[in-house]
């Protein structure tokens, strides 16, 4: 199982809150793990909070119910939660919003721990929105037929209000050949323009 959520980050705190995340405690850590939550990782770009994570078991609300009951994990949101501005379509109950995954693609087997993650982002503008989406979901017969082409893989991209967001994985042979092709398969309409996104946070 697969998560995208996004949260937005006040700008005065966006220096604090990396160093913060440079310097996770390890109670929050080992809980993580605990909680079945493997590969997570945080992004930024222009104030908005991107995080992607795996899942692993097989009780994904029990799961995150033991997240919100550690006392470390309650003293780490203490301190992240006044930093953070939850978005008005969040759904009830969310403070970090759930995104739909709209494409996944993972045909190479055998992931290499070395692999560097990237995120992109990009928003969806000239009334092309549902086009975008659609061709997405039908997989989206150039950027199937490039990624097998490059050092991509474990390749997802997430849909919210109005902006694209993709997560993947790649090793440092070829990168920016490679990065150009998927940008050129990504761009679907002439106006989907795509950004890099900073990582603030990785634990595998």
């Amino acid at each position: 199982m697969r998560v995208g959520s996004l949260i937005k980050l006040k700008p005065e705190w966006e220096e604090r809150y990396i160093i913060l995340h440079r310097h996770t405690f390890p109670g929050v850590l080992d809980r993580i793990r605990k909680s079945n939550l493997r590969n997570y990782s945080i992004f930024l770009i222009d104030g908005m909070l991107f995080s992607y994570w795996e899942y692993v078991g097989d009780d994904y609300d029990k799961d995150m119910e033991e997240i919100g009951r550690d006392e470390i994990t309650q003293d780490w949101w203490k301190l992240t939660n006044p930093m953070q501005e939850p978005l008005e379509t969040r759904k009830e109950g969310e403070r970090w919003a759930s995104m739909d995954e709209i494409f996944h693609w993972n045909e190479k087997i055998g992931s290499n721990e070395k692999n560097r993650r990237m995120a992109l982002t990009a928003r969806i503008v000239g009334g092309v929105e549902e086009k975008v989406i659609e061709s997405l979901k039908i997989a989206y017969p150039i950027l199937v037929a490039t990624l097998p082409l490059t050092n991509i893989e474990n390749f997802s991209v997430y849909h919210k209000d109005g902006c694209l967001y993709s997560y993947f994985e790649f090793s440092d042979e070829n990168f920016e050949s490679d990065i150009n092709k998927l940008q050129s398969s990504l761009k679907v309409e002439d106006e989907l323009d795509w950004s890099p996104m900073e990582q603030v946070f990785h634990m595998d």
